[in-house]
């Protein structure tokens, strides 16, 4: 007998034309970001501070990883950089009539900080109760493929540095979202069917291999 209870194939003919949405998910991509600027920010739905933001970490990683400058010494040539500007155009300003610099009180927002730490803090607990509940059991082909999955994560972690996979994983969270929020029926329909052949070929493995491995009678304890 399997270890594992599993629909029927006639169960599962009945849901071939059953979609369901990717990891089994109730709300909006968007809602599930957070449903603010966050979101509004990784979904492209704010287009100039997206790409400032992509622009801007695409020149770090090229000045960190292709020119290979110092972190530290980057940050004060900037600084520097930036503070002789401003005194040059403060200074130019008494001389030609220009508009001086305008520097604002309050440079970042406090609350932009708060809600990215919130939307990052839901997604961490979402994606830590997923794992608790793919530990338990409860959907052994996906804590199969997410075990293999996390296998080959870690060899790519070998083979590129801590920079390299920041800058990767930064473009992903910029890109992936909003591509599968764009092919949304798509990337769901491909999932379902790959879902449904990693279950028949768990169903295969599980009644011709682990069913048939031969278990001891539990003994149940005597109490004087």
């Amino acid at each position: 007998m399997p270890i594992f209870g599993g629909s029927s194939d006639s169960e599962e003919e009945r849901t071939m034309h059953q979609q369901t949405k990717l990891f089994n998910r109730q709300r909006s991509i968007h809602s599930i970001f957070g449903g603010g600027k966050v979101a509004d920010i990784l979904l492209w739905r704010e287009p100039k501070i997206a790409a400032t933001l992509v622009i801007g970490v695409s020149l770090l990683w090229f000045l960190l990883e292709v020119v290979e400058y110092n972190f530290i010494t980057l940050v004060c040539h900037a600084s520097m950089t930036s503070m002789l500007l401003f005194f040059i155009w403060s200074t130019a300003s008494d001389f030609l009539n220009w508009e001086r610099p305008i520097i604002p009180e309050v440079v970042l927002d406090e609350s932009s900080f708060k809600e990215l730490a919130t939307s990052f803090h839901d997604m961490f607990n979402q994606i830590l109760s997923k794992l608790l509940d793919l530990a338990c059991g409860r959907d052994p082909p996906l804590f199969f493929l997410t075990t293999i999955s996390l296998y080959i994560l870690s060899v790519i972690g070998t083979c590129i540095n801590f920079m390299n996979l920041l800058f990767i994983g930064f473009v992903s969270m910029q890109t992936l979202p909003v591509m599968y929020e764009m092919y949304e029926d798509d990337v769901d329909r491909v999932a379902s069917m790959l879902m449904r052949e990693m279950r028949k070929l768990y169903r295969r493995v599980d009644s011709n291999v682990l069913s048939k491995i031969p278990r001891g009678t539990v003994k149940s304890k005597k109490y004087a």
